[in-house]
């Protein structure tokens, strides 16, 4: 057995960026699916490297970007942070859809499903509702509901862009997700604790370089409109009713309001005529693929694509 990773690299939609790109599998076995993974805001492709090995070694292909203003897909440690001038949400989800063809082309016989985590649930929600017929299954992962007013946010975030510039940092907004987040812990040591229980997780965060990063005012802007496009009351209704789709969140995940977010889109859907299947993991917080239990996620979210 021996599992391959590759780096690789394409043009994003922006027209200006370097999408980095991870593809992992084992070229030892037959190969089943395609499975597709889109990160969080704040973090990168390569951090999911050992539920990728996980997967290949059980037969898929495995293949995930980073997105503009994350991880290498940045020209300079400058840009981190900085999504695009404009409309950075719809580039989250078009180079997601540039790399799906890349892939298509290569296997186009193997099924195809997409995991979101975070951030990448909300791009992942967005991306299903254009490309659902495309999917044979959707996994969301520590996805949340936002609130319906973020709207005016949003609109007072376009001014601010317009006013002082996408790559301006206000650095009070840029650390409020982490500071709302961990309100709910308890016993919190650092403001990133609202991640994981696991220390040895949040300490690996804390050291990685291409995590953490303060986002610009673009940043927010596009983090707040996908958002908002995700959790929009239409958007079951634009979902394949035949598409399978898994919800997983831990039960102390803040993002979530401890498991309320992910509950919400689970009946959102069911009200469409969708038959989600939806899990919460106890004593888990956000990145429940970085919990003490992952193995237990990881074997789950095998047996929804297997099955």
């Amino acid at each position: 057995m021996a599992i391959i990773k590759k780096e690789a690299y394409f043009n994003s939609s922006t027209g200006v960026d370097k999408i980095r790109t991870l593809i992992w599998y084992d070229d030892s076995v037959e190969l089943k699916a395609v499975f597709q993974i889109a990160h969080g805001v704040c973090e990168h492709i390569a951090r999911y490297d050992d539920f990728a090995v996980f997967l290949a070694k059980n037969g898929y292909v495995v293949c995930g970007n980073d997105h503009i203003g994350h991880g290498k897909s940045v020209a300079c440690e400058a840009d981190l942070g900085f999504t695009a001038e404009r409309e950075g949400y719809r580039r989250f989800v078009d180079d997601m859809h540039i790399l799906y063809n890349i892939m298509h082309r290569r296997y186009p016989d193997l099924p195809y499903y997409l995991f979101g985590h975070s951030m990448g649930s909300l791009c992942a929600r967005v991306y299903a509702s254009t490309f659902g017929t495309e999917l044979a299954g959707l996994i969301l992962c520590g996805t949340a509901q936002v609130p319906s007013g973020l709207g005016m946010f949003v609109d007072t975030l376009e001014k601010a862009v317009e006013k002082f510039g996408p790559r301006t940092v206000n650095h009070t907004l840029a650390s409020m997700l982490n500071k709302v987040s961990s309100l709910r812990i308890s016993d919190k040591q650092t403001d990133l604790d609202w991640l994981s229980v696991n220390k040895q997780n949040v300490e690996n965060y804390i050291k990685d370089p291409l995590c953490g990063q303060e986002l610009s005012l673009a940043g927010i802007r596009d983090l707040a409109t996908i958002g908002i496009l995700a959790c929009d009351k239409m958007w079951p209704a634009t979902i394949p009713v035949d598409l399978p789709i898994l919800i997983i969140a831990g039960a102390l995940d803040p993002v979530g309001f401890n498991g309320k977010g992910p509950i919400d889109c689970a009946d959102s859907l069911v009200d469409a005529g969708h038959e989600p299947t939806v899990l919460i993991y106890p004593c888990c917080r956000h990145e429940i693929l970085n919990e003490d239990s992952k193995e237990q996620v990881y074997n789950d979210i095998l047996g929804f694509i297997q099955a």
